[in-house]
């Protein structure tokens, strides 16, 4: 018996029919994430099945981080972009979104205030992260609650494994930058004064800081990477104690890839104090 052969349209329309009936989460999905701290929350709640552009990358200030030519490539074909409530105006992502005439591109602004390294607030974004993907793509959403399940339960423990670690430190008196005031406050620590980014410092903001702390034991000075790795190394120099400094970002170094080892690289520095 002679070989039947199908005609090359026939197959093609065969091809085509397979593709369409795809779950939309059977290959990677392409997401967009304000910044590294979202993309960690995706990469945990989507198990490896995403494809994630990072807009603002861990070790630049958000303020500062500019969006480049392949980014606009990759919104073109992205199925959800995720960012801070913060974000949404801001001129790169503005002109971005603008640019792509995507109107059929969803967007989620996750509502969350204050530090992702404090554990609530970690939890919560963590928490409306899985709702935005539930939402998008429905039927993975009992894997995506699986995962955040796993992620919450994870939160927990790093949160009491800290505390341990951090109990000897409780009550001492810092000077901090504004960007991790309320870390440093949630560690248990006394936040005598604050300052801001580095380019904002100057020989008067530095007196005006000293006077403030005049006559209090000042135990440490803590920075905050994106804002400036130096910004209070003067202080810590003039009252003679030590300087540490953290960062707000997953992947601003290799040794802190995602949040569990960024938190546990924050704690094990103000520890040190």
């Amino acid at each position: 018996m002679r070989a039947r052969h199908f005609p090359v349209f026939v197959l093609f329309f065969v091809l085509i029919l397979c593709s369409c009936g795809r779950s939309a989460f059977a290959g990677p999905v392409k997401l967009i994430a304000g910044t590294s701290l979202i993309t960690d929350v995706l990469q945990a709640l989507c198990g490896g099945n995403a494809e994630i552009l990072t807009l603002v990358q861990g070790s630049s200030c958000p303020g500062h981080e500019d969006v480049k030519t392949g980014d606009f490539v990759f919104a073109s074909h992205a199925d959800l972009i995720v960012l801070h409530a913060w974000q949404e105006r801001m001129p790169q992502f503005t002109t971005m979104l603008k640019s792509i005439e995507r109107p059929d591109l969803r967007k989620v602004l996750l509502t969350e205030t204050g530090s992702w390294l404090v554990p609530d607030n970690q939890r919560e974004a963590s928490r409306q992260a899985a709702a935005a993907l539930e939402k998008a793509f429905p039927e993975k959403a009992g894997d995506v609650r699986a995962r955040l399940a796993k992620r919450l339960a994870r939160i927990d423990a790093a949160e009491a494994e800290a505390g341990k670690k951090l109990a000897p430190a409780k009550g001492r008196a810092v000077i901090a930058a504004q960007m991790q005031a309320e870390f440093v406050r949630w560690a248990g620590f006394r936040v005598l004064a604050t300052f801001g980014r580095g380019e904002d410092m100057s020989a008067r903001t530095l007196a005006d800081i000293l006077q403030v702390v005049k006559g209090q034991k000042v135990d440490g000075v803590v920075d905050n990477l994106q804002s400036g790795a130096k910004s209070g190394l003067p202080l810590a120099l003039e009252l003679g104690v030590p300087h540490v400094v953290l960062s707000n970002f997953p992947d601003s170094s290799p040794d802190v890839p995602d949040w569990f080892s960024l938190f546990s690289a924050g704690v094990s520095a103000l520890a040190g104090i």
